[in-house]
């Protein structure tokens, strides 16, 4: 099993390794652990992360046109529709997995009802869950005594899926394999998408979402049947979804709350960090450029595609967020959570889960449900958004 890094001081060292290097703002992005003394050159706030994600999906579905309807060469082609498809699905989750779960957390602007208006925009851009209903399941029962039960629809999710205790690891590994590559999981998560923006919305939602279908599908006329595959189908459905499924799956560790488990436990126990990174050679002297080699791979392969897809935004230290969910400063994440982490370390009782790379992320949540004894699981109500 890839076991979390053990205590706060092991896990700084390994951030801390990255100072050999220079633009230590850009690696603080990445890897989501801030240094403890660094001052970043300007103070980022709400607006600024919600263009960010909308000009990832602009950058992104301007690469995606251009490879599918411009490009000659089939090289180019691929490439440019692969960092294009890249940029399209990361704005698109950092969307709906940040801007739009901060907003149902009245965290975006100080007035609820711009972030109500933004969310409700939005949400129907993507086609995902409504700002009322997303409000009700996320804030009130997954952040509240829900949360690791049941009633918990996340949890409710992993297990439907099949991601049940009791598997063995590579069982469970290949049920994740099969469920990212199956239609029906695709045909029902789109279902669901499809269903929340026409069924149970007030009228002027169902306005807002038959009049973007309607644009959608002249959209898809102008580009034809193979454009619309690669610049909406392919990006905003299948690799969208997939990418949905694999940040819900390392999100938390998806044990049930044990009996006399508090709910505050339960959100500690039950939350990890997914740092995007690993440990810097010590120099740059000749019997290292092997490890370099290895190192640069692992970031441009590995750990930037999982940032961007997997863990946008604050979702790199989403266990912060489970811990202080009222704090305004959500751009601020990295930050907050390292002075966070810094006081629990002085006082000898640091309890965050620190994982470096999203694949150690996975394994120690598939290894957890592995080692967790089987339970009887009834038809579960729960949703993917």
């Amino acid at each position: 099993m890839r076991r979390p890094v053990k205590g706060y001081h092991q896990s700084t060292e390994i951030r801390r390794s990255y100072e050999i290097l220079p633009l230590q703002g850009v690696w603080t992005w990445l890897t989501g652990k801030e240094l403890p003394e660094r001052k970043p050159l300007w103070q980022s706030s709400s607006t600024e992360m919600v263009m960010w994600s909308l000009s990832w999906v602009a950058l992104g579905v301007a690469l995606t046109t251009l490879s599918a309807m411009h490009i000659q060469n089939t090289a180019g082609q691929i490439l440019c529709w692969l960092v294009g498809a890249l940029f399209s699905v990361s704005g698109a989750r950092y969307i709906v997995a940040t801007i739009i779960h901060h907003g149902v957390h009245g965290h975006l602007y100080k007035s609820q009802k711009v972030n109500k208006a933004l969310c409700e925009v939005l949400s129907t851009l993507f086609i995902v869950q409504p700002y009322e209903s997303y409000r009700q399941f996320h804030v009130y029962e997954h952040h509240g005594r829900e949360f690791s039960t049941f009633e918990d629809k996340d949890l409710a999710a992993i297990y439907q899926l099949g991601f049940t205790p009791g598997k063995t690891k590579p069982a469970l590994y290949a049920r994740l394999l099969l469920t990212l590559i199956s239609p029906k999981f695709h045909l029902v998560f789109l279902y669901g998408r499809v269903k929340s923006n026409l069924v149970g919305v007030p009228f002027y939602r169902l306005m807002m979402t038959l009049v973007w279908f309607a644009t959608l599908g002249v959209l898809g006329y102008f580009a034809g049947p193979l454009g619309t595959l690669l610049i909406l189908l392919m990006p905003f459905i299948v690799l969208y979804q997939m990418a949905s499924l694999m940040h819900l799956l390392t999100e938390h560790v998806w044990r049930v709350r044990q009996e006399g488990e508090s709910v505050r436990d339960s959100h500690i126990n039950n939350c990890l960090a997914r740092f995007c990174g690993s440990k810097c050679p010590p120099d740059f002297s000749v019997k290292h450029w092997g490890h370099w080699g290895q190192w640069v791979a692992m970031h441009l392969f590995v750990h930037l595609p999982c940032r961007m897809l997997f863990v946008q935004g604050s979702l790199v230290c989403h266990d912060w967020h489970h811990r202080h969910g009222s704090v305004r400063q959500w751009y601020d994440y990295a930050r907050l959570r390292e002075l966070h982490a810094q006081k629990l370390s002085a006082q000898e009782r640091y309890d965050y889960i620190d994982i470096w790379g999203v694949h150690n992320a996975l394994d120690y949540v598939l290894n957890s449900l592995s080692e967790s004894p089987e339970i009887e699981i009834d038809t579960l109500a729960y949703r993917l958004n």
